[in-house]
């Protein structure tokens, strides 16, 4: 007979198996469904992949998405997985669309305005973003505005390929006799009414009227409803907004799925002018501001390059003019010791002096007083019809009747108008310093900035076209007999061809620069052109390279209406008449 201990001990033995059986069932039940989770979406993946290939559509987190050349997909993944995914467009549909690992794009082209960046800031050195993205692509010895050197004609110059007395945004202020209307560049309600814009056709606009989508953040100009149409993607200009925000919110319409995503976006960032009018352009503040715009850019092409968007888009940077240092009151020129101010309906045009008498009658009498007056001084005045052929300044109802051109570093004002001007520079100083631009454009000081890195444009590697003469003499033949066709002719509106030749070489730009009348024969010397082509060479950093080798990293000045026509060709769009010349196109891109 078993004791209880002895029964106890029997009956758990049964009980321990049973236990053990049931954790070994739940167990191939877990591990059942473990496989079967990894299978779904191993099951999904190889479907998207089969789909994806095919040109089909693909599932994905968001309902609705597709991966294919035609998708509309979410927001793009930062730091694409396939990052070796092929460039070439796509072989069925748009073939203009390219890849960049995970998504399809439109060829691309993000415009960045840094206002007043003068060419030389990039000499400093505290340019380490600017100088690195130039020497990825191309940069511009320097770039020269259109006259006159101010913000909003030449910003309105490098999106319409006009000159300021072609589309008629002839200063940041002026006097319009056909409208009797005063346009105002800091008054939002008065400069966005369309009848100031449509002298010219801004490349968004180009772009918004051939299909494709726009996205601009703060470029003058862009609020207004010109022929019929604006930008589909529109930030109005505010003060103190940090220029990161601005990269924010390029980077954002990037994102955008495929059917809303722009394929021209601009931004324009004016911290550099801001501090340069305040503390002229050699003061730390204006470093500052440098550094400031040049991380911002820096951090835009590492966005760019974080998308594996290197090869689709095309990153511009510009400047709308250049700066130079002048002092109050002991470089101004006061009209009103000359003639009587009360008969003027204004003086526009700050630094210049655009003089709109009240009444037509009095403007050949104020001309001759100041003629007179202008003998041997640092100034010069002339009648509307007279200014110098080379500005291309000739809008009858917006340029002034009365042009007074000043020499830097003078500028043209009243005594009142001085006093108050001073007041706002908070300086303790007699002749405080401050910033001016708007200056003869071919003046050094007044240089813009260009440069530009994507696909579009040529690197170091590539290797500069060569025009053959016959082809380089039909080519200028063809282009003569084009101008009426393109609205390109010298008429009362000022449309003209522009001056330059893209392959001029560099010393015979320099020697039209440098001097603002007929060049010096000095120039042409050989010693002069030594000391021109080693300065040119040191600005950058390439030396001990050859003549041959340097035509191919860099190109030499050129007009901002050229870059009108050069975008246009970059996103595949047929260009409005413009001033600029196709041929300008041929050296830059691939």
């Amino acid at each position: 007979m078993r004791s209880d201990r002895e029964k106890t001990t029997l009956m758990a033995v049964p009980a321990r198996t049973r236990h053990r059986e049931e954790r070994n069932r739940h167990l191939t039940v877990a591990r059942g469904v473990g496989i079967l989770l990894l299978m779904v979406p191993a099951g999904i993946l190889l479907l998207c992949l089969g789909s994806y290939f095919s040109g089909g559509d693909c599932f994905s987190a968001t309902a609705g998405d597709k991966l294919g050349p035609h998708a509309k997909p979410g927001y793009l993944s930062l730091n694409p997985d396939n990052k070796h995914h092929s460039a070439e467009p796509h072989s069925q549909g748009n073939s203009r669309l390219l890849s960049n690992g995970t998504h399809w794009f439109e060829p691309t082209i993000i415009l960045v305005s840094l206002d007043g960046f003068r060419a030389d800031y990039l000499d400093r050195g505290i340019t380490p973003e600017l100088l690195r993205i130039g020497r990825q692509g191309l940069r511009a010895d320097y770039m020269i505005p259109s006259f006159p050197s101010s913000t909003f004609p030449n910003h309105y110059s490098i999106v319409t390929g006009l000159y300021p007395g072609s589309h008629g945004i002839v200063a940041n202020m002026f006097y319009d006799t056909e409208v009797n209307d005063t346009f105002v560049y800091t008054d939002p309600k008065r400069n966005v009414s369309p009848h100031w814009w449509e002298g010219g056709e801004p490349i968004w606009v180009t772009a918004e009227k051939q299909g494709q989508r726009a996205a601009i953040d703060m470029w003058p100009g862009s609020t207004a409803v010109i022929h019929g149409s604006k930008p589909t993607y529109l930030v109005p200009y505010a003060s103190n907004v940090h220029p990161l925000a601005k990269v924010d919110q390029l980077v954002e319409w990037l994102d955008l799925a495929q059917d809303k995503r722009p394929s021209f976006l601009a931004a324009y960032m004016p911290e550099v002018d801001g501090a340069a009018h305040k503390l002229g352009p050699d003061a730390q503040g204006v470093n500052d501001a440098v550094r400031l715009v040049d991380g911002a850019v820096g951090e835009l092409w590492r966005q760019i390059a974080q998308r594996n968007l290197t090869h689709i888009v095309n990153l511009m940077v510009v400047s709308d003019h250049g700066m130079a240092a002048t002092q109050a009151h002991k470089y101004a020129i006061y009209v009103d010791d000359i003639i009587d101010t009360t008969k003027l309906r204004g003086i526009y045009g700050w630094p210049l002096g655009a003089i709109q008498p009240l009444d037509s009658a009095d403007i050949l009498p104020m001309y001759h007083k100041l003629k007179r007056a202008s003998k041997g001084q640092p100034w010069a005045v002339y009648l509307r019809e007279n200014v110098p052929q080379r500005f291309h300044y000739t809008h009858k109802s917006r340029v002034a009747p009365i042009m007074l051109i000043p020499e830097l570093p003078y500028y043209v004002t009243t005594r009142v108008s001085d006093k108050f001007h001073a007041q706002k520079l908070q300086s303790a100083e007699e002749f405080p310093v401050t910033g001016a631009h708007g200056y003869d454009n071919l003046h050094p000081l007044m240089r813009a900035t260009f440069l530009a890195a994507g696909p579009a444009f040529r690197s170091r590697d590539v290797r500069a076209p060569v025009i053959p003469e016959e082809e380089e003499r039909v080519a200028a033949a063809a282009q003569e007999e084009g101008r009426l066709a393109r609205g390109q002719v010298e008429a009362d509106d000022g449309s003209r061809i522009s001056d330059m030749d893209a392959m001029q070489n560099y010393l015979d730009l320099v020697r039209n620069a440098l001097v603002a009348g007929p060049a010096s024969s000095d120039l042409t010397s050989p010693r002069k052109a030594a000391k021109y082509q080693a300065e040119y060479d040191a600005m950058w950093g390439e030396s001990h390279l050859s003549e041959a080798v340097l035509r191919n990293i860099r190109h030499p000045p050129f007009e901002n209406v050229e870059l009108y026509a050069m975008m246009a060709r970059i996103l595949n769009l047929k260009p409005a008449p413009n001033n600029g010349t196709a041929e300008f196109s041929r050296w830059w891109l691939r």
